[in-house]
């Protein structure tokens, strides 16, 4: 069995916590999911179609000697677009990015300004055709309160515990009959673990796993609704005081044990399958990820990442691995798709 059901992460089912805030512009390989040495991260997605495989996507990212992401480009095969990215810091803070497209009127470029502490108050973004978009930024405590764009109408609100982990994200804005759309989103170790938008009581959960990832939507049940609010409820009481009764571990095994249970409640909207390598220092360095076709249940990309790092040492390649695609195809055997 190829396949590790060693759960790492999920969603909110019983509730828990545990996220710290990050910088808002500075953003760094590990926020990739990379490890904070690396230097360049290259990408090669292929379509799969009755077992062929043919190149589709070139993407890569590029980090400078801070770690911090420096550039980004993204290429399509298939219909010969691109996108590109350039960052360009200033004492250790991001100043100016350019973004490039194909279809240039979709350029821009974002400039920064930070206050006296350090902390990003405004992005300003400065579209092709002259029109220029804000963001603002507040914070309480020195930890990211309100960001606030010009662009959608939109407020997000941060939530921090008393150690500082950020555990909910109130999101706002006008919806198309201009009535005012919530969503909620709680997190756990820097992963959104589950989200509810009101006042349709939308629910997603996320599962994440060592070997998998799950996004999947709840059907509108009273039963389970009943559960989720009172999870809810009790994770908006113990959250903010850092006293969550169980840890990331159990909260992730319930989790996933409830999905398995509630097939004909659950509806999944994204599943994928990873594949790691150790480096030289004994990490697991992901080097090929499957995207998965909930319909017909079967594998319909697959991504093969060459991560080279500071030292100069390489894992993986974007070369297509016929192994790893018998793998995955023995992985998905033991995921239940309703």
């Amino acid at each position: 069995m190829y396949l590790k059901i060693k759960i790492l992460l999920t969603s909110l089912l019983l509730l828990s916590l545990n996220t710290i805030a990050q910088s808002v512009t500075n953003i760094n390989a590990k926020d990739y999911g990379f490890e904070p040495n690396t230097k360049q991260v290259e990408i090669t997605t292929y379509n799969i179609d009755n077992d062929s495989a043919v190149a589709l996507e070139i993407s890569s990212y590029s980090f400078n000697n801070e770690g911090n992401i420096e550039s980004y480009e993204h290429r399509n095969k298939q219909n010969k677009s691109w996108e590109k990215e350039k960052n360009i810091y200033k004492k250790g803070k991001l100043h100016k990015r350019t973004c490039k497209h194909t279809n240039s009127t979709l350029n821009k470029k974002h400039y920064y300004t930070y206050d006296d502490n350090g902390n990003l108050i405004n992005e300003q973004i400065r579209l092709n055709n002259g029109n220029t978009n804000t963001v603002k930024f507040e914070y309480k405590n020195n930890l990211l309160h309100k960001v606030s764009s010009s662009t959608n109408e939109s407020i997000t609100t941060y939530h921090y515990s008393q150690k500082g982990h950020l555990f909910k994200k109130v999101y706002s804005k006008k919806g198309t009959d201009k009535t005012n759309v919530i969503s909620n989103h709680f997190y756990l170790e820097d992963k959104e673990i589950f989200s509810y938008t009101a006042p349709k009581n939308h629910y997603k959960a996320h599962i994440y796993n060592e070997n998998v990832y799950i996004g999947f939507e709840l059907m509108d049940d009273e039963r389970i609704k009943s559960r989720l609010d009172r999870g809810i409820q009790r994770f908006n009481k113990e959250a903010p005081k850092d006293n969550l009764p169980f840890n990331l571990q159990k909260h992730c095994n319930q989790t996933w044990q409830f999905y398995n249970k509630n097939l004909d409640k659950a509806v999944p909207f994204e599943i994928k399958i990873h594949k790691y390598k150790k480096d030289a220092s004994g990490n697991n360095i992901k080097y090929a990820e499957a995207l998965v076709n909930i319909k017909t249940k079967t594998i319909t990309s697959i991504s093969f990442y060459k991560t080279t790092f500071k030292n100069n040492n390489v894992v993986g390649s974007t070369a297509f691995d016929s192994k790893a695609f018998s793998e995955f195809n023995e992985d998905i055997k033991f995921i239940n798709i309703p």
